[in-house]
């Protein structure tokens, strides 16, 4: 668990100390961006070094079946994740700025929708997971997993829906032992976010695209697809 932890404030002090050098050498907008891709950059090395990534398995594909209930799952996840997060939407947004300033630009989206997943894949089920699931048992090792992965965002509007997410996408790797699910969930749910922000700014939720009545169907529907589809999951 201390090593767990460990790991998260070296990142959060490799984000700092990165901001630092590019804010000398770039404007403030464009700093967060780079800031981003170049930790990223340094603790994906980290993590290589320090050997959590030197095992080829964790790469290792997922057949068609894996890879159709993944997504469905995780699709359904995200939507329920979205009812949740409108429910509790009493809790401040202290990054709406900041994401809208990175999103800003195409380097900005690729940094949120694909590099970040990847890399907070990496750390947080390639390196995170794969150490608790070696102190305790799985429930615990996920759980603790999920915890570690939403307080990580420090965002209060974040916490609730990434340790929710943070479930599903640590049982996926204890499932597999690959990183390759985890990573297109995360890249699917980065990406959706940014995709809605940009088409449908005004909206906070799925509830005020789609209207509350078909919204209440769709809810329903995908409660029952993330049961099923985990199940399915389950018994490959």
């Amino acid at each position: 668990m201390k090593r767990s932890i460990l790991l998260v404030l070296v990142y959060f002090l490799i984000q700092a100390m990165a901001g630092v050098v590019v804010m000398l050498f770039s404007s403030f907008n464009d700093a967060i961006t780079y800031t981003l891709l170049v930790a990223d950059a340094i603790m994906a090395g980290l993590l290589i070094y320090l050997g959590y990534l030197s095992d080829w398995k964790l790469w290792h594909p997922i057949n068609f079946k894996m890879l159709f209930w993944t997504i469905l799952a995780g699709l359904s996840a995200i939507f329920c994740c979205d009812a949740i997060s409108s429910l509790a939407d009493f809790l401040p947004d202290l990054m709406e700025d900041t994401f809208a300033t990175i999103e800003d630009s195409w380097l900005g989206i690729l940094a949120i929708a694909v590099v970040g997943p990847i890399l907070e894949e990496m750390l947080f089920r390639g390196a995170i997971t794969k150490e608790l699931l070696k102190h305790y048992n799985p429930t615990l090792a996920i759980l603790l997993s999920a915890l570690i992965f939403g307080i990580f965002h420090i965002n209060p509007a974040q916490i609730l829906t990434a340790f929710l997410l943070g479930l599903l996408l640590a049982w996926l790797y204890y499932k597999t032992r690959s990183l390759v699910p985890g990573i297109l969930v995360h890249i699917l749910n980065n990406s959706l976010s940014v995709y809605f922000t940009h088409t449908y700014p005004d909206a906070h939720n799925f509830a005020e695209i789609l209207g509350y009545l078909p919204y209440f169907f769709c809810l329903t529907f995908t409660i029952l697809l993330l049961i099923f589809s985990v199940r399915m999951l389950k018994k490959i």
